[in-house]
Formats: C-alpha cells, sequence, structure tokens
C-alpha cells in the first residue's frame, strides 16, 4: 500500500496520547543524558569540584525560563515548543530566529547524545576507539529514526524504560558514592586560577544538560490536558534533574581527583569502576548508554516537530510540514533530521558538539522568553491557566539569563555559530521571507 501523506483526522492535529508520566519521561529522557554521564568529565576540568555549584546555578538560572515556557506552553498549546511561541507573539523575523536557533541546539545535540551512547560500545571494540565511533554513532540514529518513524507513543515508551534504568544507575551511582567521598578531594573547591569568568564558562557548557523540559512543549499538540499537565511536567523535570546533577557531580569530583577524570568521555564510569572494580565500570557504560539513547530519541523527537512547525508556517519548505495519514508522524522532517544530525555525529568532537548545541538554545530561549512579553501585550493569554507572578521581571531575567552566557561560549564555537546565524539569515531572506509574504498577501485577498 503506497503510504500517503496528510492530516491527521483530517483536522491538522496530532493524537493527544501523553499523560504527565509521558510528558515528564521525554524531559528526563533529554534531561538525564550527555549533562552528567558524558561532560562532567571536561566541565570538572575547568573549575575543579567547584563543578557542584556549576550544576546548582545552572539549575536556579533556568527557572526562569522553565517558568515562562510553563505559561506559554498553556496559552499557545500547539506543536513546535519555543519555535511555536516566539512565531504565534512576535512572528516574521523573530520567530524565525527562534526556531532556527532551537532547531541547532537539537540537531547539534543529538549527534552528542549519539556519540556518547557510540562511546560505550567502542570501549568494547579492539583498535583505536576514535576512528569507529562516528560510524556507530550514524547506527544509533538510524535506529532512533526509526523509532520515530513508527510512533510517538514507541518513543516514549522506550524513555519510560530507558528512564528506569538510567534511574537505578545514577541513583545507586549517587547512593554508594557518598559513602567514597574524600574530603581531601575537594580541596580546593575552586580549581586554581579560576575566577567567576571561568566559572560561567563551564555553567554555560552544561546548560545542554537542562534544556530537556522544553523538549516537552515541542510535542503540546500530543500531550492530555496541556494547560494542566504541561507545567507540572516541565517543573518535575528540572526539580528531579536538578537534585540529581549536584548530587552526582558531588561524588565525581569527591570520589576522585577531578583531575583523573577532566579528560575522559566517560567520567560516571571511571569512578564506578574506581569505587567497585571492573563490573561496576560496566554498569556505569550501561547507564550511560541507557541515559543518552533516551536523550537522542526526545530530542530527535523535538527536532523533527521543530522542523515539521517551521515547515507549517512557511519558515521552512512546506514539504516539512506533511504528516503521515498511516503514523501520524512527520515523515520528512524526521528524514531531514536524520541526514543533518549524522552529519554533526560524523565529526565525533563531543566538546564542540556539547558547546555549539548551547549556543543554538541560549540563542533561541532568550527569544522565547521574550514571548512572555508579547503575550501578554497582545492578550493572547488563556484565563484560568498557568500565569507567572512579578510581570514583567520573570521573562526579564530569562531573557539576562540565557544572553549572558553565551559571550563565555569558546572562540571556536562562538565562530561555528556565527556562521550558522549567517545561513540562517541567507535562508530566511531567499525563502521564508517571501513565504510570508505570500502567505500576506492571500490572507488580504481572502478577506
Amino acid at each position: 500500500m503506497t503510504e500517503t501523506f496528510g492530516e491527521e483526522r483530517s483536522n491538522g492535529k496530532f493524537a493527544r496520547r501523553l499523560g504527565l508520566i509521558g510528558a515528564t519521561n521525554i524531559g528526563l529522557g533529554a534531561m538525564l543524558g550527555g549533562g552528567i554521564y558524558v561532560i562532567s568529565g571536561t566541565a570538572a576540568g575547568m573549575i575543579g569540584p567547584a563543578l557542584v555549584f556549576a550544576y546548582l546555578v545552572t539549575g536556579a538560572l533556568t527557572v526562569f525560563t522553565a517558568i515562562n515556557l510553563s505559561e506559554l506552553a498553556c496559552s499557545i498549546p500547539k506543536q513546535g515548543g519555543g519555535y511555536t511561541f516566539a512565531h504565534d507573539t512576535w512572528g516574521g523575523f523573530p520567530g524565525f530566529l527562534a526556531g532556527w536557533f532551537l532547531l541547532i541546539g537539537n540537531v547539534v545535540a543529538c549527534g552528542l547524545y549519539s556519540l556518547a551512547v557510540a562511546h560505550t560500545l567502542a570501549v568494547f571494540l579492539p583498535g583505536d576507539p576514535a576512528l569507529v565511533v562516528g560510524w556507530i554513532a550514524i547506527v544509533i540514529i538510524v535506529i532512533t529514526f526509526v523509532t520515530n518513524l513508527v510512533s510517538i507513543k514507541g518513543v516514549t515508551g522506550i524513555l519510560g524504560v530507558l528512564n528506569i534504568a538510567q534511574a537505578l544507575v545514577i541513583f545507586a551511582f549517587v547512593a554508594v558514592g557518598l559513602f567514597f567521598i574524600n574530603p581531601a578531594n575537594l580541596d580546593p573547591i575552586l580549581k586554581e586560577g579560576t575566577g567567576i569568568t571561568q566559572f560561567m564558562a563551564t555553567v554555560s557548557f552544561i546548560y545542554i544538560s537542562f534544556v530537556g523540559f522544553e523538549l516537552i512543549t515541542t510535542a503540546s499538540e500530543e500531550i492530555k490536558d496541556p494547560a494542566r499537565n504541561i507545567p507540572r511536567a516541565i517543573m518535575l523535570t528540572l526539580f528531579i534533574a536538578t537534585i540529581v546533577y549536584v548530587l552526582a557531580a558531588l561524588v565525581i569530583v569527591g570520589v576522585v581527583p577531578y583531575t583523573s577524570i577532566a579528560d575522559s568521555p566517560t567520567p560516571v564510569s571511571d569512578v564506578y569502576g574506581y569505587m567497585l572494580g571492573p563490573g561496576a565500570f560496566i554498569i556505569g557504560l550501561a547507564g550511560m548508554a541507557a541515559s543518552n539513547y533516551a536523550a537522542l530519541n526526545a530530542t530527535f523527537l523535538a527536532t523533527a516537530r521543530v522542523a515539521y512547525s517551521m515547515g507549517r508556517d512557511g519558515n521552512l519548505p512546506k514539504l516539512f510540514s506533511r504528516v503521515s495519514s498511516r503514523f501520524r508522524t512527520p515523515i520528512p522532517a524526521l528524514v531531514a533530521s536524520l541526514l543533518v544530525v549524522s552529519a554533526f555525529a560524523l565529526t565525533g568532537n563531543v566538546d564542540l558538539v556539547a558547546s555549539l548545541s548551547d549556543f543554538g538554545y541560549l540563542v533561541g530561549l532568550a527569544i522565547v522568553n521574550a514571548s512572555v512579553i508579547q503575550l501578554r501585550r497582545k492578550g493572547l493569554g488563556v484565563p484560568g491557566t498557568f500565569k507567572a507572578r512579578f510581570y514583567p521581571a520573570i521573562p526579564i531575567l530569562g531573557v539576562v539569563s540565557c544572553l549572558m552566557l553565551v559571550p563565555t561560549l569558546s572562540p571556536n564555537t562562538l565562530e561555528l555559530g556565527a556562521l550558522l546565524s549567517l545561513a540562517g539569515l541567507i535562508i530566511y531572506l531567499v525563502y521564508a521571507r517571501g513565504s510570508h509574504r505570500r502567505h500576506n498577501e492571500q490572507l488580504n485577498a481572502e478577506i
């Protein structure tokens, strides 16, 4: 039977299949991945035992964005998350920019998570792991593509199983590790010669660990009772993940000298092995694989939904807005995600990929935070749903908390970010602006 594309149930909407647990699984699936299992070693090398406070500060700064996203999601419960919020409030160029930068963040993050899973498998292969990690990552991405192609319910089912597995590993890591902490490893708390600039650079580097809750909003049209479940899922995800990160970071830098894991792509596994031997090292790798594969699935899902939404709104070709009438999934958007994510995975550079993803998320979420101001000005809020107090302080703090971290990213990241920004500007000028103009002319003709 030939596959056809169309609007589900002829109304252009996805099926609402996810409750609070399913929505939270999407957030936790993304948040408990690369942050602690992969890049925490590099982050520890940047500032030493102060890594514990870096995770705490990042969690605190992210609260403003979480609150703003909760309000936006209640008033605009549509597919696409932060991009859709910016598009429906700002419109035009700001809306396009939000989608473009969030798309960058999601795509590059998928590359990071696939590389993390590949590193766990490469440990068991002979020869130099660096030579095969990228290709292993490609295989993992293809498997993720197939899973997302079939059903979002299948994705969240996988996330539920993987979240249980990774939770058991990381909770056991914290519970056992607290008894192995050597106070001498925590002194001095801040790496010698490190100041506030380096500390904030570390915060920006690990920021990718805290954006998982944003991915919940990208599937808004597939969540039951979104005005109730989305804010709860966002805050629950952020609260759980922040506690896990802080405690796990304490174990990582407290059990061994931070210098011993500063260059490791498997820091949690290394510390596990130090505490309990080779068998525990394997358990740590299993947790790393589970967490990052969960993060890959959740982020891949979000990537395709953002591409779908941008196609729907004319910011990308309309092809991306097609939804399979059989699978209820946006197949063209998923195929595009597969190709671009694979390209980033082939770089094999975990730190650069993580940092570039931070760039995309920080700039995109700054625009999204500002969208709350437009939401209120235009009166788009839905009465009786979640509204943040202390307006406009929370939206402003959300914008500031994102933009102040961008300059602290590495020079290479900022250069690549500038190139990707230029590419986005070209796409807007060549395609999206004309698409908007044609759409407006059509609306005026109908009136």
